[in-house]
């Protein structure tokens, strides 16, 4: 034979074999080796019969759809068209479907996202359909009996307030998330969401945890559940930045029942508060070499200025700048002896203090970090509130008249930024030696 022919017929042969390999996938059933088994389930999580196992085979690439149609022709998917790589494959099945719903419950709507079938006969269908548009599938008949179909309810959903400043000045610095779980759930979450600009994709969340001091229940029992959020910042946590939010809560029992209620939260001025006092120095009248001489009778008197250095405005009340103290009183004790209200120590307030080593009262002396004209005035709940606001500073100063002869002992003074009921936050400011004498 010649040559030229003896090449031919092996190119013919090669190109014969190329189709042959390239159409085995073809020559392969798409869908094959169908089982479920058993045949009758009871989802109840009693461990008997709760599941059906589910086999099959895929041919090729296609994507999968595993559904029932019930008495009345509706169809239930419990996979929908999920691709798949040739290759075997098995799942178990416990009679839930995905079919998402919205249902009127106490307190607002809820979102059932997945939940057990009731009771009854079904058509069973595994079908695939490869990328070509050809589709193959297999049928049986299930029974469902003795199923969980109870949902795990969540009633009476709140969030208060629905816009919230975490930043530690006491006012609106925490959100009180709750619900009455109406069934015991497996698994509830609560957590911030912030929405994904795709409404198909969740956005980020933040998980918020259960407030064991308010609630008598435990985790995931039936009865009622309370979260109380401070976005973080009580654990010195930068908060969810400032926006508008979602916080859901989930729960989801043991045989795959599961719901989801939500709420808007709107975070503003949200972020850690932080303050210093300029060069860590206090402006001592009459400081020499670390040691101010102060007559019996006459005052010892500072100057101080007070930086906002964080992120969020922080918030500051009387006794204002330039109020005299006497050694003999505190700031409650002149709060009193004022009749003003608003000198009290309060949450969330920060003071510049004055204090010494022997004192039984921690920084007796306080006064407000700026005076009035350094800071911003806003009417809260009726009430007037001052904020020192990031970046700017506030003058400080005052005197503290000694109508008495300091205790035994007492050698140094310093100064501090107080967190009022939340920490000191400077401490030891610009420590000297302040000496009593006769006059």
């Amino acid at each position: 034979m010649p040559v030229k022919a003896r090449w031919l017929i092996l190119a013919l042969l090669l190109l014969a074999m190329t189709l042959l390999a390239g159409g085995c996938a073809y020559l392969r059933p798409l869908l094959s080796g169908v089982q479920v088994t058993p045949a009758t389930i009871s989802p109840n999580a009693d461990g008997v019969d709760d599941v059906t196992h589910i086999y099959y085979t895929v041919g090729r690439a296609a994507n999968v759809s595993i559904y029932v149609i019930d008495a009345g022709g509706s169809r239930h998917y419990f996979r929908k068209d999920q691709r798949r790589s040739p290759g075997k494959y098995d799942v178990y099945w416990g009679g839930v479907i995905t079919d998402p719903q919205v249902r009127q419950v106490a307190g607002g709507q809820q979102l059932v996202t997945s939940q057990v079938l009731p009771d009854g006969a079904y058509t069973w269908l595994v079908e695939a359909t490869d990328d070509g548009g050809h589709s193959q599938k297999e049928q049986g008949q299930i029974t469902l009996k003795g199923g969980d179909t109870t949902l795990p309810d969540l009633l009476d959903f709140t969030v208060t307030p629905r816009e919230f400043t975490p930043n530690q000045d006491g006012i609106g610095d925490r959100v009180l998330i709750a619900y009455t779980l109406a069934k015991k759930a497996e698994r509830v979450q609560v957590f911030l969401e912030k929405p994904g600009r795709d409404p198909s994709q969740a956005g980020l969340r933040y998980p918020i945890a259960e407030d064991p001091t308010a609630t008598a229940s435990e985790p995931g029992d039936v009865g009622y559940h309370a979260y109380s959020y401070d976005g973080g910042v009580d654990l010195n946590a930068e908060p969810p930045p400032d926006g508008d939010y979602v916080i859901k809560a989930e729960a989801e029992d043991r045989v795959g029942n599961h719901v989801v209620v939500s709420s808007t939260l709107t975070i503003k001025e949200g972020g850690k508060p932080r303050a210093d006092v300029a060069g860590g120095q206090i402006n001592w009248q009459g400081e020499q070499s670390r040691q101010v001489a102060v007559p019996l009778g006459q005052t010892l008197c500072f100057t101080a200025t007070v930086i906002n250095i964080g992120p969020v405005p922080i918030r500051t009340s009387g006794p204002w700048p330039g109020q005299l103290y006497k050694f003999s009183e505190n700031s409650n004790t002149l709060a009193q002896r004022a009749n003003e209200q608003s000198w009290y120590q309060q949450h969330g307030s920060w003071r510049f203090g004055i204090n010494f080593d022997t004192t039984w009262v921690d920084f007796p002396f306080r006064w407000a970090i700026g005076r009035k004209q350094d800071l911003e005035a806003r009417l809260i709940d009726g009430a007037t509130q001052y904020y020192l606001l990031p970046g700017h500073r506030g003058q400080v100063s005052g005197c503290i008249l000694f109508d008495r002869v300091p205790p035994v002992g007492t050698q140094f003074w310093w100064g501090g930024l107080l967190h009022e009921a939340v920490e000191v936050a400077n401490d030891q400011v610009d420590r000297i030696q302040v000496l009593v004498g006769a006059p």
